[in-house]
């Protein structure tokens, strides 16, 4: 049984998660020879870079421009934005 060859770099994260998790509940089953599951795993920390690369890429992106007192736009990561709306009230 040949194992697919790795992902390429334009596969989407939802793609990515999936053949992931995929490729887990393979290697959970245990009954793989020894080069498959060592194929499989290979595979999936390729994977787990990748979907761990665009998360990391999703939450720089993630932000909110807020205007501070003075008016000016100012860029807050999300999680700060949720807070000193939180604070304001």
């Amino acid at each position: 049984m040949s194992i697919p060859e790795a992902e390429p770099p334009a596969l989407k994260f939802e793609e990515a998660l999936s053949r992931l998790e995929a490729v887990v509940a393979r290697l959970e089953g245990g009954d793989l020879p020894l080069e498959d599951a060592l194929s499989l795993f290979e595979e999936g920390v390729r994977l787990t870079r990748l979907c761990t690369a665009r998360l990391e890429e999703a939450e720089r992106k993630v932000s909110l421009l807020l205007r501070d007192e003075q008016g000016a736009l100012r860029e807050v990561p999300f999680g700060e934005a949720e807070e000193e709306a939180e604070e304001d009230e």
